[in-house]
């Protein structure tokens, strides 16, 4: 098994520590000198140039093609073997993704010899991937001009059952131009691809319009994975909005090779100053497409200012008859109990954090979850296929984005959502969901927004707050989840979430996602343009994850610089994730005293 160095290329750096990790570099002098550039294709590849140009410039959402076949067939399966037999892989998770990667090629040309030479197709095919041949071609087909011979970003991905890649627009560092080359099984549909219901498709999105830098809810061209095929397409803020739908498939494994061709370097033809600038128009697309990043980062996971109390409630507010009238029509009524109270307050005092299982009462925690699995299964989600974009998306429930940073249902968004293909449910809307979406909306107007409500989370966790906003929402098995991005508070967060979903012994390990993770958001002006913020492999990643539950109460105080994402739920999941989400503020100064 040869080992070869990790790549960086999913670590979030700036710009400046990017140019500075990536020291691995192949030049020209080091390719092999008897490489044929040309035999390494499909014959006569590199004279189809001026047949792809018009073709990318006029694909859409954005500029992309598709090449098949692209490589030299006996050369790609050669390089399928290595991959499968000497390479080795880790498994990388964030909250933006999750799937197995093998180290950056570029580092082949410092491994000893002996190990070198189990690698020959990887080798040849990389150093023909970066010759002048076929850099001219490249450049030649995306209109990008020309590119780095020195400077190569290259690795090698293997997408598994629930593995996936959430949106992002690849833009990081100097990249130029990105390709995926696609090596599944070739016997796998007479080696025509995967099927729509196996997933690992190549999802592009649109901008949300002509006036927004922000991508669409739903993708608008779906790419499956196919043997000897190659997918290009130019980097670009704002409009290389991409992401890898999860594989579903229970024996089906997405093996590719992803890279990037680089800006020209000092000292190569083409280079010139601050070439990247002056390509963003003068960086008026990337300043715009940041500035609504931001923007869209600092509305928080809830998106609407917070509505004020008449009057802060405190520590010492005692609940009158009519909260406790009000909250037993749907808590259970231990937790209105004054020694239970006194025992939550305890435990909340100690850990800053609690959750309450069974916290709806009897009666509403049942109708509830009979309306919600009846909805689930006129969704089809049913822990087997991907449900198409659009799934879900009638009467009062509405996708909510951007992707780049959230995508769920939320009852009585704004209608967000661009049309999406495939949606055999749109406009009808059965008795159960209109009774469990009735429910829901009384469970968020009457109880979470309410004063009495407001009163008993002070009682509990002895701290003033002084105003509220929230939501409901809807995670749809292999389609929603939340990233962890910095939302601009500077005062502490008391959130609670009350979570639902079926059969919570199958959520509880997080295989399915679906839990909520808080982590150390850090420097805000160092975060990667991939949004992730969260790796399962450091030691001090998480600070709290909380799995996803039945009727469970969620209560944590959330302190400036902390974030917060709900993990992608996976198409494997027994249903959708709903839940009741309200974050309240904390007074100024309470929590200082705490």
């Amino acid at each position: 098994m040869v080992v070869v160095a990790e790549s960086e290329s999913k670590r979030p750096v700036s710009e400046a520590d990017t140019a500075t990790a990536k020291k691995a570099r192949v030049s020209e002098e080091t390719a092999s000198p008897a490489l044929d550039a040309r035999a390494c294709f499909h014959a006569g590849l590199l004279d189809e140039a001026d047949t792809l140009a018009p073709l990318f410039a006029s694909a859409t959402p954005f500029s992309h093609c598709c090449i098949t076949p692209f490589c030299d067939e006996t050369l790609l399966q050669g390089v399928r073997q290595e991959m499968l037999e000497r390479l080795h892989f880790t498994q990388k998770e964030t909250d933006i993704f999750k799937y197995h990667q093998s180290g950056d090629l570029a580092n082949l040309d410092g491994l000893p010899e002996h190990e070198k030479q189990q690698l020959p197709s990887l080798q040849k095919l990389r150093d023909a991937i970066y010759s002048q041949e076929f850099r001219d071609f490249v450049s030649h087909v995306t209109g990008c001009g020309p590119l780095s011979g020195s400077r190569t970003d290259m690795s090698t991905n293997r997408f598994k059952q629930r593995d996936h890649l959430l949106l992002h627009d690849d833009v990081i560092g100097d990249r130029r131009v990105s390709y995926i080359i696609y090596l599944p099984d070739p016997a796998i549909n007479d080696g025509r691809g995967w099927e729509p219901r196996d997933g690992g498709h190549l999802e592009l999105y649109p901008r949300e319009s002509d006036e927004s830098w922000a991508p669409a809810v739903n993708p608008t061209r779906r790419l499956p994975p196919r043997w000897n095929q190659i997918v290009l397409f130019t980097v670009l803020p704002g409009q290389s909005h991409h992401s890898v739908e999860e594989v579903a498939g229970i024996d089906k494994e997405r093996l590719s090779i992803q890279g990037w061709f680089h800006f020209p370097q000092p000292g190569e033809p083409g280079y010139e100053v601050d070439q990247m600038r002056r390509l963003w128009t003068s960086g008026a697309e990337s300043t715009l497409s940041q500035i609504e990043a931001k923007r869209q980062r600092e509305s928080g996971s809830i998106g609407e200012d917070f509505a004020n109390y008449p009057q802060p409630t405190s520590d010492t507010t005692s609940l009158s008859d009519e909260d406790r009238v009000l909250l037993a029509k749907y808590i259970n009524p231990d937790y209105l109990s004054e020694k239970i109270m006194g025992q939550v307050a305890e435990k909340f005092a100690d850990d800053s954090h609690i959750q309450l299982a069974a916290f709806l009462n009897a009666e509403t925690a049942a109708v509830l979850g009979a309306f919600l699995k009846q909805v689930d299964r006129l969704d089809a989600m049913d822990g087997i296929d991907i449900p198409p974009h659009g799934t879900g998306e009638r009467g009062r429930w509405h996708a909510f984005g951007p992707p780049v940073i959230r995508r769920y249902m939320r009852l009585d968004g704004p209608a967000m959502a661009n049309a999406a293909e495939g949606s055999t449910q749109e406009g009808i809307v059965s008795d159960a969901e209109s009774h469990a979406t009735e429910l829901l909306a009384a469970l968020r107007d009457d109880l979470f927004a309410s004063g009495a409500y407001a009163r008993w989370l002070s009682s509990i966790t002895t701290l003033a707050l002084s105003g509220c906003r929230g939501m409901v929402r809807r995670f749809r098995s292999g389609l929603d989840y939340t990233l962890g991005t910095p939302d601009g508070a500077k005062t502490t967060i008391l959130d609670t979430v009350l979570c639902l979903v079926d059969d919570p012994d199958q959520w509880a390990d997080g295989v399915v996602g679906g839990y909520q993770c808080y982590v150390d958001g850090g420097n805000e002006d160092e975060a990667s343009n991939d949004g992730s913020v969260y790796r399962a492999s450091e030691e001090d990643g998480a600070l709290l994850t909380t799995p996803a539950a039945w009727n469970t109460l969620s209560v944590v105080m959330r302190e400036p610089g902390v974030v917060k994402f709900v993990k992608y739920v996976s198409t494997s999941a027994p249903g959708s994730r709903w839940d009741v989400s309200y974050e309240y503020q904390v007074l100024a100064g309470d929590e200082d005293e705490e």
